[in-house]
């Protein structure tokens, strides 16, 4: 909990001293995602959630000199009513605050092909029918300089999840990487994330990956697909997920 405390504390640091900074850059986009085949019953035998159904996200980067935030929010199940057979619809949000470490010191931290160190806080939110519950993470996140990609980012934290299932603590490893590219006069992205929670208490360990192939038609439309691959979804053992998710973006 210590380390919890030092990565909100960081983050609430930074942006007292910086508050009349305006952000370098903030982009804020809207997903619409529909997949099939998804993971509807648990290796136990209950069920987790419906075959098919549609996502909505709705997520924002934004950049200062001394950091940066992502936030997104998926609201899952959105098109079925409450009295589907299966009614699984269910709301999970998370928000990272990072602190460059380099800027805060004034010093110079890159190493090799880390570019920079920073300190890192995380909520996440979850809330269904059944489950509402914040999951507080904290740790340190590295920019690394990997040829080729726009940006790639390694979040190391650590994990408390306050779920009845999830007695002690875990830790969790995100990879967030994005790649522009253009095959003749259109543009394409790859671009996604790779989570790793390790296990905790009666939860299975997890990954959690969904690269998305991406072209963007203009400026503010973009239309994809998601892969989405869960081993141990939800943390329940032997539950694997894997799938495509059609995707359409609107970028602001």
């Amino acid at each position: 909990m210590k380390l919890l405390h030092l990565g909100f504390l960081s983050g609430a640091a930074m942006l007292a001293v910086h508050p009349a900074i305006a952000a370098q850059y903030s982009t804020t986009k809207v997903e619409a995602l529909y997949g099939w085949d998804y993971q509807d019953e648990a290796d136990a035998g209950f069920t987790i959630d419906n075959p098919r159904h549609s996502i909505l996200t709705f997520a924002n980067a934004s950049g200062w000199s001394w950091g940066d935030s992502f936030f997104f929010a998926d609201f899952t199940n959105y098109d079925q009513s409450s009295d589907e057979e299966q009614d699984f619809g269910s709301t999970h949000a998370e928000w990272i605050v990072r602190g460059n470490l380099g800027e805060l010191f004034n010093s110079d931290l890159s190493f090799g092909p880390v570019k920079g160190v920073y300190a890192a806080a995380q909520l996440d939110f979850d809330r269904n029918s059944s489950t509402r519950k914040t999951t507080h993470l904290a740790g340190l996140s590295f920019d690394l300089d990997v040829p080729g990609l726009d940006f790639f980012k390694l979040h190391t934290l650590y994990r408390n999840d306050e779920s009845d299932a999830a007695e002690g603590s875990s830790e969790q490893y995100t990879l967030v990487w994005s790649r522009t590219f253009e095959l003749g006069s259109a543009t394409f992205s790859f671009e996604g994330f790779l989570d790793y929670i390790t296990e905790e208490g009666d939860l299975a360990d997890q990954l959690l990956t969904q690269p998305q192939l991406v072209w963007h038609a203009t400026d503010n439309i973009g239309l994809g697909i998601e892969y989405q691959y869960w081993h141990n979804k939800f943390g329940l053992e032997g539950t694997d997920e894997s799938l495509p998710q059609a995707m359409v973006r609107w970028t602001f």
